[in-house]
């Protein structure tokens, strides 16, 4: 639980439990880092599901792929009830049943598709939520399912096909980008403009005209000094496009968290255009346009369930590979282990159950869990550098 919930490191624990002794009496056993190491993986193991076990109700399905470790990558696919969707609260950890925990080179759709139908049947399921990644999209098709876009990497395409080619936009970021190189080291640095994303820059675009706002009002009210004055005079050109521009990223952040905790419904999207009643910028136009596509895609499908309310949004596949990433940052080299069994750990409620969890170390043996380990991650990229190193040595010993 210190690892899984706190975001203790694993060597971290055993110090913990020196500290608590040193200072509180508490005379407890210390584990090593390996043990836990193994509780985390045996608590992982115990998550997971024979096929049966889906049967029983609808499910929806979350799905996403990690970024590179070395030269693997991690499919994660995750099972939530439907019946949980409908309940207008974002979903947690104690939702998700792990489906999916795979790695491979590359995944491609068909491999994905595959690999989902040997872990559920495909009338269990209700619908999938993902990116727009080809792949993700291209196995979801295969599996003859209604695909959800995820409502944040979806608002990020509408964002970029609004400002990506937008003159204003570019030289307003542009000039920010510049400030930031000459000022940042400067007796002025309190007012260079925080720094942007270069990956997926449109979906944190608030804090650069959050940050504009702030200035234009320190600039209205006289609150700088004449050399920031000065050097924030280029502002008054922008004044217009980051006011509106800041109206529509408020709002659009609006509509995500609401989409986020309570799900998409038709009524909803009547809501929408009434937040965009008060900005008439060609921009604002754009993306309430845009909006309304991908609103009457969802309301399409919503159409076809019972239950009217439908999930859009893949957050929590997102924190667990945040955490995930968190917990092996130290040891990137190693490349994708069983430790990825740590994603699995975390979800359910078996993980905050004290009876579950004592169940889950005395059944799950190593074996299993080595078992699992050959199956679903075969050599991690340090297994394999440590055989070519050994097929160097058998070339010195063998040329000596």
């Amino acid at each position: 639980m210190l690892v899984t919930t706190a975001g203790v490191s694993f060597r971290s624990v055993s110090k913990i439990f020196i500290n608590l002794n040193l200072y509180l009496r508490l005379n407890l056993r210390i584990p090593t880092h390996t043990t836990v190491l193994n509780w985390t993986k045996k608590q992982g193991i115990s998550q997971f599901r024979e096929k049966e076990f889906y049967n029983t109700e609808k499910w929806v399905l979350i799905c996403d792929e990690s970024i590179q470790f070395g030269n693997k990558k991690l499919l994660l696919v995750l099972a939530v009830p439907e019946k949980r969707c409908s309940k207008n609260k974002a979903l947690s950890y104690k939702d998700l049943t792990p489906l999916v925990l795979k790695v491979n080179q590359s995944w491609k759709g068909d491999d994905i598709a595959t690999v989902i139908k040997q872990h559920i049947d495909l009338e269990q399921i209700s619908y999938c939520i993902s990116d727009t990644g080809s792949n993700l999209v291209s196995a979801i098709e295969a599996l003859k399912c209604t695909h959800i876009p995820d409502v944040n990497h979806k608002f990020s395409i509408v964002i970029k096909q609004a400002f990506e080619n937008n003159a204003v936009f570019n030289e307003y970021t542009k000039a920010l980008s510049l400030l930031r190189a000459q000022k940042s080291m400067s007796k002025i640095a309190r007012i260079v403009p925080p720094n942007q994303r270069i990956m997926n820059r449109f979906m944190n675009l608030t804090p650069l005209f959050k940050w504009g706002i702030n200035m234009i009002t320190l600039l209205d009210t006289n609150q700088l000094m004449a050399e920031e004055k000065t050097t924030l005079s280029f502002m008054e050109t922008y004044r217009e496009f980051i006011i509106d521009t800041y109206q529509i990223l408020i709002r659009l952040e609006k509509i995500q968290k609401i989409l986020k905790n309570k799900g998409f419904s038709k009524a909803f999207a009547i809501e929408v255009n009434k937040m965009f009643s008060d900005i008439k910028s060609d921009n604002s136009l754009k993306i309430l346009a845009e909006i309304n596509r991908y609103f009457v895609y969802l309301t399409s499908k919503a159409e076809d369930k019972t239950n009217k309310t439908i999930c859009c949004s893949s957050d929590i596949i997102e924190s667990c590979f945040g955490k995930y990433k968190e917990i092996v940052k130290g040891n990137k080299t190693v490349g994708i282990s069983d430790l990825c069994l740590c994603i699995a750990a975390m979800t359910g409620n078996n993980c905050s159950d004290k009876n579950k969890v004592q169940e889950a170390m005395e059944t799950v043996s190593m074996k299993q869990v080595k078992e699992w380990r050959t199956k679903n991650i075969s050599k991690t990229l340090f297994a394999e550098k440590n055989e070519l190193n050994k097929k160097i040595d058998r070339i010195y010993f063998t040329e000596k």
